[in-house]
């Protein structure tokens, strides 16, 4: 394992016990972008090592389906 994928795994670890995990599903506003954002980023991506869960569901076009796909894996809607 590379070094920079080890600090980059240690810190999610740590950032994600200071982020609030959503309880409920999230809405279209800026305040809940921001916080599956934040939650997103301290999740480790499920398929590929070195990566946040943000890095797969983050879609630069549309706000709307980065919070849906958030929704879709805090609720196992996968």
């Amino acid at each position: 394992m590379s070094i920079k994928i080890f600090l980059m795994l240690s810190w999610m670890k740590l950032m994600s016990q200071f982020v609030k995990k959503p309880t409920q599903k999230l809405t279209w506003t800026t305040q809940d972008y921001e916080l599956g954002r934040n939650w997103a980023k301290t999740q480790p991506h499920p398929f590929i090592k070195g990566k946040s869960l943000w890095d797969l569901c983050y879609d630069r076009y549309e706000s709307v389906n980065t919070i849906d796909n958030i929704n879709k894996w805090l609720f196992r809607e996968i």
